[in-house]
């Protein structure tokens, strides 16, 4: 379509409003996520002083982006063409038909009537019934006699012999201090009589029945004698140092309630279990639970529970919610019940990497029942959860229709469970679900358990030191960026006099840098999930994009996990977690003022279109976010006095400066190539772009000829580059330009550059790149925006020049005078040894968090 209304009108600018980036035509984002008089003030900008001589909208089969199409009708009705708008009309059509057709097949054949009629029955009772109930009261401490310290292993058994015949060789010799506990579902093939004559030290509890897992279990747990109760199925076979790992993790978690194991299957067996249980689906026929294969190094990771076939648990507590909940017949489902209750007492579950088991699945159970029998136990006892374990009503309803909805379009498929369990709801009766005491929501709990978190032991002691979680929207390494180096830096310092714990976001799930984990006790990860819409909502959109449920609930449990004296929050956005654990004092650290960068990018905005309007509604919204922020913090850390000045509203305002690692950045005896430039900057950060366009349109042109340009763009320059390009778009494919992305060490770039440029129109915070050059014996060549935030001498440590002209001729005679150059050169590297070393700004942070420890909360 965009090439056809080319052709037609050329030398006529072509505007296209579209959801995502055109392949031409100057684009005019249309935000799906916000209103249409947003959008429409938007597009009307863009086209501002312009006449509309033809105003095209395409119909496109599964599109819904009915507003646009509105929008442009009342924008341009005289001048509109529809394209593709019959193949549309006829496609909606068919879509309107094909449910009615469907319908009218069902009442032809009323057999077919029975799946959809049961499930929106379904739906119905369960929505209806759940909103007559109320949360029940938090259940009274039970009392009982004192436990002694060990553990006591409970295993429920129902013939099988065979299978405690490989399971007790690998558990006895790791019971130290303890007892074991079988209960005997009235087995029929001896297996009560071999344990007395086999093993006499095993206490049998005996059913002349079969049993329950749950009553099963629950029969065991009722006598037990030690503090902690060991829950194995009988088709499990431990590797050694089980029992031990399991236990670690009471020392090291507190107020825990289950440690869960490691699980393995036999060898050519698709594993189907991990221990690293997760809530999740990836589409409508899944099953809301999975198991995700841990990371490399990943243990203790929250999970939503542990398996009741290998996990350890604080008997006390335990026995505190009753036992294993019996209405999960004849099993399934009661240990993720049992896990839930707990989490929202606020007793945590972990995964224990290093205790390692071996599971027959399903050696049991699979000899009484049919592989439907058990989907149907599955099915139904995961409805059964719902209702006894839920008390959010809205969660409840939006659970109980996505599994309504998932059992019908299985029995639409044949699954014979799914519609056994359609054909016998269970019944919602009695009082709801226990009300939650702990710290999450029962929301945080199921997304604490999702699947995106993975924490991993850091290798540095902890012991008695003072502990501070490092919050941060990016790993701090590889030093991709200077927010980057600044975090990093700072925390090798930090990391002599404290315990450190990093938490931050991630693209993906894996080990993290082992330079991380040296300094850490412990490194969280957080996925986040990146998307290309705007949410309409009073934050920025930066603030959005890093909201995330999972990653506050994280921050909650690794901080009671941890009981940090500080949590120190990276950049702005994150201000939004500020509230997440009051017991610690909370430092936001402000590496730059985001709305004085705003204000700045809306400073250099030319035109009246669509960018200038998202600046300045950005802009409004940054202004009202941050300095909120900053009243919400017990302290704002700034990179400069300039950028405290700005600051308003704080309890307390601090000044740790930017630095550089002198002995790492280090001069080089080599002489650098004959004008070769050096622009560093990440293009994620747009003020970077906006320099490096600037550079190339303005002073390149006044430059003598024989320059080369070598830009450093960071990690993915291409996305960025396009993410931008409604912004600006420089012109990258010129043959003097020497362009790559992230590169892991700069030096050899600092060391070929003769001149290093700055050219940034707009900034906030400082510039690390200009800190690293200085330490490298580079003269840094830079606009007033360049040095922001650094007390420099002009012409003495660097080069200030305000307009292109005086940029040019900087450079070219700084190029020419060797004499001169070198004189700045050495000038530089002195003044960023003396002034400027992380290790002297380590020790400002360090003396900040002791402050803060002995101060009194403002908020």
């Amino acid at each position: 379509m965009l090439d056809d209304v080319a052709a037609r009108r050329p030398g006529v600018p072509l505007y296209v409003v579209s959801e995502f980036t055109p392949h031409r035509g100057e684009w005019i984002p249309w935000h799906v996520l916000r209103p249409l008089p947003e959008n429409k003030a938007s597009i009307l900008a863009s086209i501002a002083g312009h006449e509309i001589v033809e105003a095209s909208v395409a119909f496109a089969a599964g599109t819904a982006l009915g507003p646009m199409r509105k929008t442009a009708i009342t924008i341009a009705p005289a001048t509109l063409r529809f394209y593709g708008f019959g193949a549309w009309a006829l496609d909606s059509a068919r879509e309107f038909i094909r449910p009615i057709a469907r319908w009218g097949r069902r009442l032809a054949n009323p057999r077919k009537m029975e799946i959809p009629l049961r499930a929106r029955a379904a739906q119905i009772y369960g929505i209806a019934a759940a909103r007559r109930r109320h949360p029940d009261a938090v259940h009274a401490p039970v009392t009982s006699a004192p436990l002694s310290e060990g553990v006591s292993v409970v295993i429920p058994n129902r013939d099988g012999r065979e299978l405690l015949e490989i399971l007790l060789p690998t558990l006895v010799p790791q019971i130290a201090a303890g007892e074991i506990i079988v209960v005997d579902n009235g087995s029929r093939d001896g297996s009560a009589a071999w344990l007395r004559e086999a093993y006499p030290a095993i206490r049998v509890v005996e059913s002349s029945e079969p049993l329950s897992f749950a009553r099963g279990a629950n029969a065991g747990i009722a006598v037990a004698r030690f503090a902690f109760t060991l829950l194995l199925n009988n088709d499990m076979a431990l590797e050694q140092g089980f029992i031990s790992a399991l236990q670690a993790a009471f020392t090291d978690v507190p107020d825990l309630f289950c440690a869960t194991a490691q699980i393995f299957f036999p060898e050519g067996i698709r594993r189907e279990e991990t221990g690293k249980a997760v809530w999740r689906r990836d589409n409508d026929l899944d099953f809301p639970l999975r198991c995700d294969d841990p990371v490399a190094g990943e243990d203790r990771t929250w999970v939503l529970y542990g398996s009741g076939g290998c996990s350890l648990f604080d008997t006390t507590k335990l026995r505190e919610l009753g036992g294993i909940s019996e209405v999960y017949k004849p099993a399934y489902v009661e240990d993720m019940d049992l896990g839930f209750r707990a989490w929202k007492r606020g007793w945590p579950s972990v995964f224990c990497a290093g205790a390692r088991v071996e599971h027959r699945h399903r050696a049991t159970t699979s000899r009484f029942f049919s592989p439907r029998d058990l989907d149907l136990f599955l099915e139904r006892n995961y409805l059964r959860f719902l209702i006894h374990a839920i008390g959010e009503r809205a969660l409840f309803e939006r659970l109980w229709m996505s599994g309504i909805r998932r059992l019908q379009l299985l029995a639409m498929q044949g699954n014979g469970a799914a519609l056994d369990t359609l054909r016998r709801i269970p019944r919602i009766a009695g009082p709801g679900p226990e009300a939650t005491s702990g710290a999450l929501s029962e929301e945080e709990i199921f997304a604490l358990g999702n699947g995106d978190v993975a924490a991993f032991p850091g290798q540095a002691s902890h012991g008695a030191r003072p502990r501070a979680i490092i919050v941060s929207p990016y790993l701090p390494f590889p030093l991709s960026h200077g927010g980057a180096v600044r975090i990093f830096n700072l925390m090798r310092q930090a990391a002599k006099t404290h315990a450190l714990i990093l938490l931050c976001f991630c693209d993906g799930l894996a080990t993290p840098p082992v330079e991380l984990l040296e300094l850490c006790a412990e490194v969280v990860l957080v996925r986040r999930y990146g998307t290309h819409y705007r949410r309409d909502t009073e934050a920025p959109d930066t603030v959005e994009e890093f909201r995330s449920t999972t990653f506050r609930a994280c921050l909650k449990q690794t901080a009671a996990r941890w009981k940090p004296e500080v949590i120190q929050l990276e950049f702005t956005w994150m201000a939004q977690y500020a509230d997440a654990y009051r017991e610690a004092k909370t430092i936001l650290v402000e590496h730059d003022i985001t709305f004085d960068l705003q204000q700045q990018l809306l400073e250099t905005q030319t035109d009246n279109g669509a960018a200038r309007l998202e600046l300045e509604s950005q802009l409004r919204r940054w202004r009202a976010f941050e300095t909120k922020g900053w009243r919400d913090v017990d302290c704002v850390v700034t990179m400069s006095a300039k950028d405290a000045a700005a600051v308003t509203g704080a309890n307390e305002i601090a000044v740790i400066p930017n630095g550089v690692d002198s002995t790492r950045f280090q001069p080089s005896p080599e002489p650098p190539e004959h004008k070769r430039l050096l622009f560093i900057g990440s293009f994620a950060h747009l003020p970077n772009l906006l320099a490096l366009d600037w550079f190339l349109h303005e002073v390149w042109p006044r430059l003598q000829p024989g320059y080369k340009l070598h830009v450093i763009a960071g990690a993915r320059p291409e996305y960025y580059l396009d993410f931008y390009r409604a912004r600006v778009a420089p012109e990258l494919t010129r043959p003097f330009l020497e362009l790559e992305g992230f590169v892991s060490d700069v030096r050899p770039a600092y060391r070929r550059a003769e001149l290093v440029l700055a050219p940034l129109t707009a900034s906030a915070g400082t510039n690390i790149k200009v800190l690293e050059a200085m330490a490298m014996g580079r003269v840094v060549v830079g606009t007033p925006a360049g040095f922001n935030g650094i007390d420099i001498d002009n012409g003495q440590d660097a080069v200030v020049a305000v307009t292109p002209a005086e940029f040019a001729k900087a450079t070219d005679r700084l190029s020419t005078d060797k004499a001169a150059r070198e004189e700045i050169e050495a000038r530089a590297r002195r003044t960023a040894v003396d002034r400027f070393e992380w290790e002297a700004i380590g020790k400002l942070q360090t003396a900040l968090w002791t402050s803060l420890k002995g101060a009194a909360s403002l908020r």
